[in-house]
């Protein structure tokens, strides 16, 4: 087993499960997946931590948006184990119990105008989603087929100037065909798993996995049961057999992990992974079906390092 193996995780409702449930990050409450204890267990050195909005209705998405980015700098000042990441400079490598966070927004609701978006990006977001499945003013979700949006090429040209990152999950076919092709940055997948083998609307098809793989991006695989397969319980096997395909389709250069821990109850993830310090069983799992050392270390982070040092300013 390699060890000191740098570990990235690309989807994390960190700020969401902590205001929607009224709770805070250092609880022992065994409902959550992500607490200050496991988190600084999990081996994890950088964390895409969300800014997810579309529990609350649509007017209050501005506001709510505002208020995660208040938790995370809570968080900055009570805990020194944790710090911010806003450009490639900003990522400590070899450091031992520090952990970085880097700002994804799950959805472009909050961003009422491009100079919302200038303002959320000095407040530290560097990925951006267009949509969560349904339809806004940028873009149409998987909840319904349309393409990108006039809004939408305006948001994403913004995008490409500031040097934000686009997330492709949770999009509509047309819209994430016209969105990728307009991106001039590497495109990711934050978490998203294969149609294929699961065919539910939140997946990818083949053809959007090698797309993305195509521009030099990458598509974190996704914990969430729902989509990795249809049967009860979900085990770390149904899990491998996605990473196979997604390895297979994107090749060993554009796979990640974008786990969506505390996005849903622990019930909604495999059998095993119940705490964030779980998650690094993942890796465990790979070494014991004998995966490609150098393959386990692409999925672990450098394949993510890479669009990193590719698209942050």
């Amino acid at each position: 087993m390699k060890k000191n193996r740098f570990f990235i995780d690309c989807h994390q409702d960190i700020a969401y499960s902590i205001r929607a449930n009224n709770r805070p990050l250092d609880t022992n409450d065994s409902r959550y997946m992500i607490t200050l204890k496991e988190t600084l267990k999990s081996k994890l050195g950088l964390i895409f931590s969300t800014i997810f909005v579309s529990h609350v209705k649509r007017e209050k998405r501005y506001r709510e948006a505002i208020l995660q980015f208040k938790e995370y700098e809570k968080i900055f000042k009570h805990y020194n184990s944790f710090y911010t990441v806003k450009k490639n400079e900003d990522i400590k490598l070899k450091i031992k119990n520090k952990i970085g966070l880097l700002f994804l927004m799950e959805g472009a609701d909050p961003i009422r105008n491009l100079s919302d978006l200038d303002m959320f990006y000095d407040k530290g977001l560097r990925v951006l989603g267009l949509t969560w499945n349904k339809e806004n003013n940028y873009a149409f979700g998987t909840s319904k087929s349309g393409p990108l949006k006039k809004e939408g090429y305006k948001l994403i040209e913004a995008m490409n100037e500031k040097k934000v990152t686009l997330d492709l999950s949770h999009l509509s076919y047309k819209s994430f065909w016209d969105a990728i092709n307009i991106t001039k940055l590497l495109p990711i997948a934050t978490h998203s798993n294969s149609y294929y083998l699961r065919r539910h609307k939140r997946n990818l098809t083949a053809s959007q996995l090698r797309g993305i793989s195509n521009k030099g991006g990458t598509t974190g695989i996704v914990l969430y049961n729902d989509f990795i397969c249809n049967k009860s319980p979900v085990s770390m096997d149904d899990l491998f057999k996605q990473f196979k395909y997604l390895l297979s389709k994107c090749g060993e250069d554009h796979i990640a992990l974008g786990s969506d821990i505390d996005g849903a109850p622990l019930e909604d993830f495999p059998e095993g992974i119940r705490k964030s310090s779980d998650l690094y069983k993942i890796i465990e799992m790979l070494e014991k079906k004998r995966v490609k050392s150098k393959i386990i270390d692409k999925f672990a982070s450098q394949n993510i390092l890479r669009v990193l040092k590719e698209n942050l300013a």
